[in-house]
């Protein structure tokens, strides 16, 4: 129990080492895939912007010599960036609205109140114009949904961001053949309970598992919002620490069922966090779209399949066999026999 403790904590310290990032309407962490895709058309010389998770946030940088104000949904003063850095007005609604919380925008507001966010000349937030074209529009399937626009003010002239919003069709169901096919085979795996072949799915599993829940993994990580960062790449780095010790555990005869546990669980959980890639048209990782799926899938057959194994043949009494000897024929001279089943 105490090995079995251990190798499940620290894969779901792997697993929790996804951090959440805060972002209103958008949910906690970011989205591993989404429906609707915005892209950048325009923007005026001395400003770079690109499209986040989807379409739901603005990256926006500034070339310092310039003085940028971004108009709110109100069409208030909303961000402001400058020599100094990026401040918000805190007497925006639009600063209300896109809180962590979003809260109710007061019916007076006064003058505009600026709060330093950062000395960078970059900064990313929620941006509801990205995506206002297709509260409109519910078409099926590959779509352009319309344009949307973020005014602002350069050095006092009126200028904007332009772009536009498309929908995807949504990935075929093809994709979820394995966990059907898994569901078959969950009552043959149940009743096979024989120790060799409990010995070589758990290695199979476990391998595919593991292989598949990093991949995955490492594929959102690496995937720019808009670039990566510091703290992804030490994400990056803590996943395949977690990854070897997991694996090392793994191959010592006396974690096997700990350590393959532990392993099931991460993947599975690395799959379901996967989910969206299989019902969403736009993958939001660094690796091709049919990667990202493939990885999903078998993180989620080779987790729940290798969680059954270990468990049946706990639960049976049998332990894998490493072929230190034949199952039939004579015992190797000193080898004691295996107790009866």
């Amino acid at each position: 129990m105490r090995r079995a403790s251990a190798a499940l904590v620290l894969s779901l310290l792997g697993a929790a080492l996804l951090a959440g990032r805060a972002s209103a309407h958008a949910g906690l962490t970011a989205p591993a895939a989404t429906a609707d895709l915005a892209r950048v058309s325009s923007a005026p010389s001395g400003v770079e912007a690109k499209v986040v998770d989807g379409d739901q946030r603005l990256w926006l940088r500034v070339a310092p010599t310039l003085t940028v104000v971004v108009r709110g949904l109100r069409g208030e003063p909303y961000l402001r960036f400058s020599r100094a850095g990026v401040a918000v007005n805190v007497h925006s609604a639009t600063w209300f609205l896109n809180r962590p919380v979003p809260q109710v925008v007061p019916p007076r507001l006064g003058a505009p109140a600026w709060q330093r966010l950062t000395s960078a000349h970059s900064t990313s937030w929620h941006e509801d114009r990205l995506h206002a074209a297709a509260l409109a529009a519910h078409p099926a399937g590959n779509a352009y949904l319309g344009r949307w626009l973020v005014p602002l003010l350069v050095d006092g002239r009126p200028a904007a961001i332009r772009g536009g919003l498309w929908q995807g069709a949504a990935p075929s169901w093809l994709w979820f053949w394995p966990l059907a096919l898994l569901a078959a085979c969950v009552p043959a795996l149940i009743a096979l309970r024989q120790a060799r072949w409990d010995g070589i799915a758990q290695r199979a599993l476990a391998a595919l598992a593991l292989a598949a829940a990093t991949t995955g993994r490492l594929g959102r990580e690496l995937y720019g919002r808009p670039s990566v960062s510091a703290g992804q790449l030490v994400l990056v780095g803590a996943t395949c620490a977690v990854a070897v010790v997991l694996a090392l555990l793994f191959l010592q005869r006396d974690w096997r069922t700990a350590a393959g546990l532990a392993i099931g669980a991460a993947a599975l959980y690395q799959g379901l966090a996967l989910i969206g890639t299989l019902r969403n048209a736009f993958v939001l990782a660094v690796l091709p779209a049919w990667a990202e799926r493939a990885a999903t899938v078998a993180s989620l057959t080779a987790g729940v399949g290798l969680l059954v194994v270990v468990l049946t043949s706990s639960v049976s009494g049998a332990e894998p066999l490493d072929d230190e000897w034949p199952v039939e024929g004579p015992l190797p001279a000193g080898a004691q026999p295996p107790p009866p089943r």
